[in-house]
């Protein structure tokens, strides 16, 4: 099976919830995709930068076997968020501090540099430079996915426009799926799935209509951080099976659904509070 080397954060993150104490988790598209995909029996590898905070990474045990190689160290700390959320969940503000994740263009362009022969996925999210990373993937023909993410959404679709059409597959929610129609039209690229949080999720393919897939009832909902990037890269592992899509969709939003279930990945002591 093809490796796929997934560019993208990963991120030291402080959560804040009401009535509990904060927490730092280890959080960042790029490692929740990863995680998921490799657990589905793809190699990964996640190319990413971090700092001295996360260079243990390649010995924690909870995560499973990833190809670390592309992991990049920078003298800044890694990326780190802070997050905030209400009483019924919902996000109410998040604090950034890029950190290292300042120099993941120039490895993003040295890795496809080096490796042509593998399949990417791009996590479009900032501070990554989309047009250029894109622009380098379609220069070698390599083959590609992508996803969004809704803050940025408005921004790097309108700013991915031009590559889309290269795309194999690209992972949106329903918000992020109407920008993406309006700027590359209804059907950007081979496959394009649609997720809307516990909502039927489908998959839009040219010329023939899909069964949604609805996701099971968690009763426990112990996190929502990082369940689409966990979907994407359970139906990227599948599909590299050569499995439908209908068939590999059931099994992300399964997995999708079991990552809300679980307690987050979390440091006890971390190694430095971020700004």
């Amino acid at each position: 099976m093809q490796r796929t080397i997934v560019i993208g954060n990963i991120s030291l993150d402080n959560i804040h919830r009401p009535g509990h104490l904060p927490v730092y988790q280890l959080g960042g598209a790029a490692l929740h995709l990863a995680v998921a995909a490799a657990r589905a029996g793809l190699p990964v590898a996640p190319a990413s930068v971090v700092g001295d905070d996360l260079a243990s990474l390649p010995d924690d045990q909870r995560l499973p076997a990833l190809d670390w190689a592309l992991l990049h160290p920078a003298p800044e700390p890694s990326a780190a968020f802070t997050i905030r959320y209400d009483d019924a969940g919902t996000v109410t503000a998040v604090d950034t501090a890029y950190g290292a994740a300042e120099h993941l263009t120039a490895h993003a362009l040295q890795v496809i540099d080096r490796h042509p022969e593998a399949a990417f996925h791009i996590s479009c999210r900032h501070p990554l430079d989309v047009p250029a990373v894109l622009a380098a993937l379609t220069e070698r023909g390599c083959s590609f996915s992508l996803d969004f993410h809704l803050p940025s959404a408005p921004q790097l679709i309108r700013a991915a426009a031009p590559w889309l059409r290269h795309a194999a597959t690209i992972f949106v929610n329903a918000e992020e799926h109407a920008l993406l129609t309006h700027h590359a039209g209804p059907r950007p690229c081979p496959e394009t799935v649609v997720t809307d949080g516990p909502r039927p999720a489908r998959v839009v393919l040219p010329g023939c209509a899909q069964r949604p897939v609805t996701p099971p009832v968690v009763p426990t909902v112990r996190q929502i951080t990082g369940a689409g990037d966990t979907l994407a890269g359970t139906y990227l592992a599948h599909r590299a099976r050569h499995l439908p899509p209908a068939a590999a969709l059931d099994r992300a939003v399964q997995a999708a659904s079991q990552h809300t279930a679980h307690v987050p990945l979390t440091f006890p002591a971390p190694p430095r509070a971020p700004s």
